[in-house]
């Protein structure tokens, strides 16, 4: 019986799930040196003022291919369980034939 194939998108949803962590953690780190006032008065870092422009839709870009990652993987696994089927179906098929074509023959 042959190998399952291998998802990709189980790789999709490792690095973009690995990069919505590192974001969503940015994210929280911005709001919270916003919230403090005796923090105010260090200068903003880089990615301080990438999360305060663009935080929000970068969050919302990943969820998004998160989701359509996650809709894909489970699609995938369910088409490849599938021809799983098909081909052990085929395959004990195949067998009961073999089987009642030997059975025949033998007096």
């Amino acid at each position: 019986m042959p190998r399952p194939r291998p998802n990709p998108f189980y790789a999709i949803l490792g690095i973009v799930g690995f990069l919505f962590t590192i974001t969503a953690t940015s994210y929280c780190l911005f709001v919270l040196r916003g919230v403090r006032p005796e923090s105010l008065s260090t200068a903003p870092h880089a990615l301080e003022r990438l999360m305060d422009r663009h935080g929000v839709t970068l969050l919302a870009g990943q969820l998004a291919v998160l989701a359509v990652a996650t809709v894909g993987a489970v699609a995938m696994d369910h088409f490849e369980g599938e021809r799983q089927n098909r081909i052990r179906a085929a395959d004990l098929k195949r067998q009961a034939e073999q089987q009642a074509a030997t059975g025949a023959e033998q007096p």
